[in-house]
């Protein structure tokens, strides 16, 4: 139970986690039963580690400090032991533990997105009379999502394609104001060339992705972070929530663009 406590959690933060903060991670958890007097000073002399290590562990989990770490990890302990111990079947076993994940994950990338950049970015798309919307992957699924929900309430929004000859690209950003990229690591080549090209026609650039610090954000005016790692498995090969996140994400901004212009989709 304590090894999978501890690949949930690696799942959720991937590569951003490093040896010495798994160490400290292992400890914590495999002092599971006397982790509520392990004091912070006690897990740092332990692991051969400052305590500032340990904060620093804490704000990758998005957690405020060690009481919340503590807290959180005996919380999830307990809800691992009690579904392991219930009469459900493996596969609603499996289905409550991604639900819990996603729950977990979707709260926290709202809560890393700054309100106010949102709220410009809603009047970005309202303003926009044409937007391009781009991805490759799995992330073109979600692109894809994202065009044909605005197209049904009658935004002009266009996926781009990929593999279309450059000259043809450009053609198609005549008009457009706004480029909406989908990437999880923000890495992705065709999807940075198709961007950085719409960036030199002065188009705005809207990142959705996990890599914080990859080049796609480097060059995004508006990044909406996904919370959790920038690679789609773990060692353990457990899945993220992060598809998940993108899908609700979509459907929230679609929810604050009716509501701004409520007159305009009814009609």
């Amino acid at each position: 139970m304590k090894r999978l406590l501890l690949k949930r959690i690696i799942a959720t933060v991937g590569e951003s986690i490093n040896d010495t903060e798994y160490t400290i991670l292992h400890d914590l958890i495999e002092r599971m039963d006397e982790l509520q007097t392990y004091s912070i000073r006690e897990a740092a002399k332990n692991n051969f580690v400052s305590t500032s290590s340990i904060s620093r562990l804490c704000a990758k989990l998005g957690l405020s400090g060690y009481s919340e770490l503590k807290f959180y990890l005996k919380n999830q302990y307990e809800f691992l032991h009690e579904n392991q111990e219930s009469p459900h079947s493996s596969m609603k076993k499996s289905a409550l533990l991604l639900s819990d994940s996603l729950q977990q994950n979707y709260t926290k990338t709202i809560e890393q997105i700054n309100e106010g950049d949102l709220e410009d970015l809603i009047k970005l798309i309202v303003d926009s009379s044409k937007i391009a919307v781009c991805g490759s992957g799995i992330s073109e699924i979600a692109a894809t999502y994202f065009s044909q929900r605005f197209q049904i309430i009658g935004k002009d929004s266009w996926l781009v394609d990929l593999s279309a000859a450059g000259g043809i690209f450009i053609n198609q950003l005549i008009k457009t104001q706004l480029m909406v990229v989908f990437s999880r690591s923000g890495e992705s080549y065709f999807v940075l060339s198709k961007a950085k090209i719409a960036k030199r026609k002065g188009i705005t650039i809207v990142a959705i992705t996990s890599g914080q610090n990859s080049p796609l954000a480097e060059i995004a005016d508006f990044i909406l972070p996904i919370y959790g790692s920038p690679e789609p498995f773990d060692v353990s090969y457990n899945v993220t929530s992060y598809n998940s996140i993108v899908v609700l994400l979509i459907d929230l901004l679609l929810q604050l663009y009716m509501e701004t212009v409520p007159e305009n989709w009814k009609n």
